[in-house]
């Protein structure tokens, strides 16, 4: 059976989208998936389902959120595999960046071709960035408070929706699903 991980957008950020864990993977459980398991409060669910399209998953797992508490974060997945190789492919984890500051914004889906050929991210001080599929990963010596290259200027300037994850917790996350 496939094994995923749903990266859910701006749940229990700064006091907005507020979903307790316990429900969430209770949502997921009504979905019929299995092997359901939460990390950290922001809304990511490691599960199994025997759908193999994420479209139509993300699609009935935004549904059933919406039915369960009212509204829906956007659910962004990744397979497994796909999690293990983002996890192992990152341009500055082996240069030693700080995992607090070291992110990986996660693409919905693929931007168009013009929106890649017209890519031009703002100057944002020592901050850096490499676009690899659907992840941009983005080193912010500085703070991801501090940088222009967030979340929110990939989805302005790609045109496609995205959530941020740091890297200590998608390393997590691929230490869970390999254990």
């Amino acid at each position: 059976m496939p094994h995923y991980v749903a990266l859910l957008r701006s749940v229990n950020v700064a006091g907005h989208g507020r979903i307790a864990m316990a429900e969430l993977k209770a949502s997921f459980a009504t979905l019929g998936h299995t092997d359901v398991a939460t990390f950290i409060q922001t809304g990511n669910v490691i599960f199994r389902s025997r759908s193999k399209s994420t479209a139509r998953l993300a699609t009935d797992i935004e549904r059933q959120l919406a039915t369960d508490f009212g509204n829906s974060p956007a659910v962004i997945l990744r397979s497994v595999p796909d999690l293990l190789r983002i996890g192992s492919s990152s341009p500055f984890a082996d240069r030693g960046a700080d995992p607090a500051r070291h992110h990986v914004t996660f693409l919905a889906q693929a931007p168009s071709d013009d929106r890649l050929r017209t890519f031009s991210p703002p100057p944002s001080r020592r901050d850096e960035l490499k676009l690899d599929g659907l992840e941009v990963y983005v080193n912010t010596p500085d703070g991801y408070a501090n940088t222009k290259l967030t979340g929110t200027c990939m989805e302005r300037h790609l045109g496609v929706l995205t959530t941020t994850r740091n890297w200590n917790t998608v390393t997590r996350l691929c230490q869970l699903i390999s254990e």
